[in-house]
């Protein structure tokens, strides 16, 4: 399982990469630090989940989404938005596209129960295909 983990607090990212890579079942936990690194990687490289914050410098969280609903590489990932600033628009807008949230500042645990959640999802997606 690939995970893409897309946020500009360099030690955020740090700190879920390092969570992440504990699991048997993640083979990559790639990094990006704004927007821009985040569609360069998204470009050239499938992601089973993708943990993204909303905002960011040159491309926003929301932008990032689009994209990835847009992108035929990309388009299934699972995404968990993360934020410190979720307003009622960001997520009527996120909700279309994503149905897993996370708010800032979060324990490991919680991120841990979101992830439970996206790969309960994606159990039952496969025995359905």
């Amino acid at each position: 399982m690939n995970i893409l983990v897309v946020d500009d607090e360099k030690m955020l990212v740090e700190s879920i990469a390092d969570t992440l890579s504990a699991y048997d079942a993640i083979r990559n936990v790639i990094k990006a630090y704004d927007g821009a690194q985040a569609l360069q990687k998204l470009s050239n490289q499938k992601f089973d989940i993708i943990i993204l914050d909303i905002d960011m410098p040159r491309k926003s969280g929301l932008e990032i989404l689009k994209f990835i609903r847009d992108d035929d590489l990309n388009s299934s990932a699972f995404v968990l938005m993360i934020s410190g600033n979720f307003t009622p628009d960001y997520i009527k807008e996120a909700t279309q596209s994503t149905k897993y949230f996370l708010a800032k500042p979060f324990k490991v645990n919680n991120l841990k129960e979101k992830l439970g959640q996206i790969l309960l999802e994606k159990k039952k997606q496969a025995s359905v295909a």
